[in-house]
């Protein structure tokens, strides 16, 4: 199993996964609220769809985590999420 995290201009979505069939996805579009602490609304937002993952499967069963983004967007390049 393996979460994948797309992280748009205007939205992100997260998904868990395998080669066959996506288990769980959910999405969310960036309001303008989220917008004046954008940093924290995508950590906000992984963190509870992670949370809502490990309440319906074994995260230890997580082989990896993928994020995608655009790379025009360099100010998000090297974030590091804590």
């Amino acid at each position: 199993m393996r979460i994948g995290i797309d992280l748009g201009g205007s939205h992100i979505g997260v998904g868990l996964v395998n080669e066959e069939k996506i288990f769980y996805k959910c999405e969310k579009n960036f309001t303008k609220e989220d917008k004046k602490d954008i940093k924290q609304a995508i950590k906000g937002y992984i963190s509870e769809a992670i949370q809502n993952i490990s309440e319906l499967w074994n995260l230890e069963n997580i082989e990896m985590i993928g994020i995608s983004m655009p790379r025009k967007n360099t100010k998000w390049y090297n974030y590091k999420f804590t």
